[in-house]
């Protein structure tokens, strides 16, 4: 069983999971290996957080009939461990999700968890920790109208609604005097106090696990209230507005409409740090190029942001991701050809 990769077609068929109220184990085991870790010490890594979670699942289950869905389940998972033992130091972790009666799938987590381990045994899927550690920046959009409120987190690989926010605001109408006068004032109350209710749920979010972008979709009258209600934090990180309908729009007419979004924010991004590398290079601070002076960099522990061309998989390159990735700094894939003529690896330094 090879590991699957997350998009948002594996995150519709994940969400299906459980669909006629069956059980559905959600198993994610993050890997903290050593420098150079073999396949056997990968596998010990997977079993004993595996056994971990054993324990917690059953410690917490009750009941006869549930507790032997949960057993089946727990076996049909150690059955496919081995398999998910893959040699690829981009893998972080594997996340399996088991439904009763149904398939085993297994996961690439891409991204460091922020966790142990996480598991779930219940009726559907718990789909937030394989968005947290999918791999791309993690993106998050907030559908806001009058009444209604969605949060989804993901990236143009795949989003999923993670909060929603209900609030009774009474509808407008249009008699007059001033009984309605303080009717409407009531209303306009009872929608800021809503858009803050989304707002704060946004921001809790965002304390969790961060959001690189913000996109704000909705009604075009709502998003100036949805701006002014931003917290600091998450105003810098607006990506943009869109309209959309709140109430009935799937994640995956959401994804469609902000995928335009995400890909302008890449080549801004990808623009910028281009252009901090060729005035680097020019006076000779701030940046390097090429594998020996960028192994260099990630040795001393300089590297900011580590720029690697598309497609570039030779060992050099593999080393200093893995190195970039240790020391906590930002990995860029540069689609454009501007690495050619430096062996497509480069480095923008903190000092």
């Amino acid at each position: 069983m090879a590991l699957r990769e997350i998009d948002q077609e594996e995150l519709r068929q994940l969400d299906r999971m459980g669909g006629d109220g069956g059980w559905v184990l959600s198993v994610f085991l993050p890997l903290d290996l050593p420098e150079v870790p073999t396949r056997r010490v990968r596998g010990v890594e997977l079993d004993s957080r595996l056994v971990e979670v054993e324990q917690q699942l059953r410690e917490q289950a009750s009941g006869e009939a549930t507790v032997a869905v949960l057993e089946s389940c727990l076996q049909r998972v150690r059955g496919q461990l081995d398999d998910a033992v893959v040699d690829d130091d981009a893998v972080h972790g594997v996340g399996f999700f088991c439904e009763d009666g149904g398939e085993v799938r297994a996961y690439a987590l891409r991204r460091q968890p922020d966790f142990e381990v996480a598991a779930c045994f219940r009726h559907g899927p718990a789909l937030e920790p394989l968005i947290e550690a999918m791999s791309g920046p993690v993106w998050g959009v907030a559908l806001v109208s009058r009444k209604h409120g969605r949060v989804l987190r993901g990236s143009e690989t795949g989003l999923v609604e993670v909060g929603d926010v209900d609030d009774d605001v009474h509808r407008r109408h249009s008699q007059g005097g001033w009984s309605q006068s303080r009717y409407q004032r009531g209303i306009e109350k009872e929608t800021k106090d809503h858009v803050r209710h989304v707002c704060d749920l946004l921001f809790a979010l965002h304390k969790r696990q961060p959001f690189e972008r913000i996109v704000i979709l909705g009604p075009p009258e709502m998003w100036p209230v949805v701006e002014a209600n931003l917290h600091p934090y998450l105003r810098e990180r607006l990506g943009g507005h869109l309209a959309i309908d709140v109430e009935d729009a799937s994640a995956d007419e959401v994804l469609d409409r902000v995928r335009g979004l995400i890909a302008e924010q890449r080549r801004d991004r990808e623009r910028i740090a281009v252009g901090r590398l060729e005035q680097g290079l020019g006076t000779g601070e701030g940046a390097v190029a090429g594998p020996k002076d960028v192994l260099a960099a990630i040795e001393d522990r300089r590297v900011e942001t580590l720029l690697v061309g598309d497609g570039a998989r030779d060992e050099q390159v593999e080393r200093a991701v893995e190195g970039a990735v240790a020391q906590s700094a930002d990995v860029l894939v540069i689609e454009s050809d501007a690495l050619e003529e430096c062996g497509r690896i480069a480095a923008l330094l903190r000092y």
